[in-house]
Order: C-alpha cells, then structure tokens, then sequence
C-alpha cells in the first residue's frame, strides 16, 4: 500500500522485511510485525477473508501449534488417519505376484499421493518407503498395494510424529545438513540418496548439545548409475550442498533484502558458516586433502572436486558414525524409530572425529582381547597384560 511507511537504504531498496505471507490456492498464512499486520488489514478492506486464527488451527491439514516461547510444532494426525486403506480382496492376496488391475491402479497412485502430502510436509519418516513404492507404480503387484498399506499403517501408528521448528536467537543460527545414500538398492542398480536440512545455532561446533528444527528433507533416486558406495555417497553429498546453499541465500535475502542474491559465490563466502555431515570416512578423507582429490573413478573424482570447491563457501564438513546418520533412514527400507526419537527431542551434538576413532580402536583391541582367551588360557592372559602394559605406557 502506498500509505504505509516505508523504509529505504541508500539505494531506494528495502532495508528489510516487515513480514512473510504464504498463499496456497484460497489459503493464507503468514506472520509479521506491526507494518505487516497494518498492510493485512488494508487488504482484507479490498478482498474480504473468511475466518481467521492464530496460535493454534489447521492449515491445509496440517495442524499448527505456536508456544508461548515461539516454538512452532507441525503435524497431520487427523489428515493421516483419515486416509483409508487399499481394499484387497481375499482372493487376490493369494497371488501377491500378480499384476494390479486398472482400478487398483488407480487406488495405489490414491494412497500415494495422500502419504506424500504428509511426507513432503510432516512425516520424513516415511519419505524412502514412498520413493521405493512410487518406482514401481508402472509394473505393481498386487505384493506392492500391501507395502503401500503398511506403509499407512506405520502412518497411522505414529501419527502424533511432528516438525518442531524450535525459537532459535537470529544471530546464532547455523544451517547443518545430514546428507547419506545407499548403493544399487532400487531397480536397475540405481542408488538411492537422502538429505535433511536443519537450522542449529552456532554451538553445533563447539562439541556441545545444540537445538536443531529440520527444516527440508528429501528421499530420490541417484540419477546416474554409480559404481560404489563413494560415488553414491558424493553424489548424495552433491545434492545437500546444493540445497544447504539455497536454504541459506534464502535465509540471508529474508534478513536483509539488499543481498546481493544473484552473485551467490561471492555472497555464500559472506555468511556465517553452516555444516555438512557425512558418514561415509572415505568421502571424508578425500574431501580433507589439500591436494587435488584421487581416487580410481575418475567420474567420482570430477564431482569431488565439484563439492570440494562448494565447501568453500562456508560450509564445514563433518564426519559421523553411521549410527549418528540422520538421513540413515530416507535412502533404505528400515525402521525409522531414531529417526522420530530425533525429531521429537530436537537436539543434537557432533562429536570430535578423531575421539569417536579413538573409541572404536579401543573396541577393536577389546575384540582382539575376547578372541585370544578361545585359545591357551596362559598365552590369553600374557597377551592381554601386554596390551594393558602398552596402554597405559608401561605403569602398573
């Protein structure tokens, strides 16, 4: 509106912005300050809204819920338990092997559809299962339409699952992304890749317990075929960067809409740094070296260097052990429950590569302890008192 008061840099551009707002179809949904709520109310005079809620009410089914401490939680337990199930009859379970009909067709694609609504919006939990059915829609079985009811049924029993998007202070927030594939999972030796974007605050770097609200994910095929776990693993690493650089331009612009937005290398390199975690030591290994990455496939190598180049706009590689992989989950049928225990505690700490390896080289030389004692108890106790001897330099 022309009458509302305006705030200029020295370029006539906006020295920042007063407040978001969304539109899906007939829907809105925003926030702001007082600016914001006063350019609402002028529009409301022209186009007349219907009702309006705040605080707590649901937004094209997803329910949302505001705190009084600005936390914001997402979820959609009456959309998913209202989605019914497939209908199979008796005979047709019979032959699981056999092709779906038409109709069932039709029924699936149905299912599909209304899991990814809630996959895409709440529920990353079921992202990789849905993929891996959606890949088999042309050639389904009547096996595929029981997957696909329980993948519902998994829904279902876990409908409370929920976003939480925790207050975070604006000047401490850091992006981290958990990125992770797994090799020639789907058909024709194609891999899978997943990704989860978060927002955290600069003490994910300090080897202490930070909060952490996901912000975007994703489960997709590998459009290439690869040839190993660290081609896939690159190429997983590849997509996160890309959308870890946008989440942050896009973060950045939201601040201060003078960014120069449309030179983003230069404007990446400008912005505090954000962190990539990987669980795959190889990748990592080849990413640390100063020298020019090597390794024998040279297509791999080529995108080594690619996201060798991006990290240098800020971005902080980190490694896990794979029990610690967020994006475990979006790129494997498996059971998603450190997933969801994840999501609902909303923290998260990495900790120093080098102590997590000293850790499991402890376990190993425990191991090597346990397998010695099957052989002469006398031989089994000299050869651990010698390793208790070289552990602890020589003291008694």
């Amino acid at each position: 509106s022309s009458d509302l008061p305006k705030h200029k840099s020295d370029d006539d551009s906006p020295s920042h912005i007063h407040g978001i707002l969304g539109i899906h179809v007939d829907d809105g949904l925003g926030g702001g300050d007082a600016t914001f709520n006063l350019a609402i109310q002028k529009l409301e005079k022209r186009f007349p809204f219907g009702s309006q809620r705040t605080g707590n009410f649901t937004f094209t089914g997803i329910h949302i819920h505001q705190d009084h401490n600005g936390d914001i939680s997402l979820d959609q337990q009456d959309y998913i338990n209202d989605i019914p199930p497939i209908d199979i009859p008796r005979d047709r379970r019979k032959t699981p092997e056999a092709k779906i009909n038409n109709e069932e067709l039709q029924k699936l694609r149905g299912l599909i559809g209304s899991l990814q609504y809630a996959a895409t919006n709440t529920r990353p939990d079921l992202s990789c299962k849905l993929s891996l059915l959606q890949a088999k829609v042309t050639c389904a079985t009547i096996n595929d339409l029981l997957q696909g009811n329980r993948i519902l049924n998994e829904a279902k029993r876990f409908s409370e699952t929920a976003i939480r998007v925790q207050a975070l202070p604006l000047q401490e927030l850091r992006f981290l992304s958990f990125s992770d594939a797994a090799f020639a999972t789907r058909e024709k030796a194609h891999s899978q890749k997943g990704c989860v974007i978060l927002a955290t605050t600069e003490t994910i770097d300090k080897t202490q317990s930070a909060l952490v609200s996901p912000l975007l994910w994703f489960s997709k095929k590998i459009n290439r075929v690869v040839s190993s776990t660290l081609a896939s693993e690159t190429f997983a690493l590849s997509g996160a960067l890309d959308l870890l650089s946008w989440t942050r331009v896009h973060w950045a612009w939201l601040l201060n809409p003078n960014l120069e937005w449309k030179n983003p290398e230069a404007t990446l390199k400008e912005l505090p740094s954000a962190f990539a975690v990987v669980d795959c030591k190889s990748l990592f290994d080849l990413l640390q070296k100063t020298s020019v990455p090597q390794c024998s496939e040279y297509r791999t190598m080529l995108e080594a260097l690619v996201v060798k180049e991006r990290l240098k706009e800020g971005v902080i590689i980190k490694w896990v052990h794979s029990a610690a992989q967020m994006a475990d989950s979006l790129t494997k049928d498996m059971d998603t429950t450190v997933l969801r225990s994840f999501l609902s505690k909303g923290k998260c700490i990495l900790h120093d590569v080098d102590e997590i390896l000293k850790q499991r080289a402890d376990k190993k030389v425990r191991q090597q302890w346990y397998q010695t004692t099957s052989d002469s108890p006398v031989e089994s106790a000299l050869h651990v008192f010698a390793c208790i001897l070289d552990i602890t330099d020589g003291t008694e």
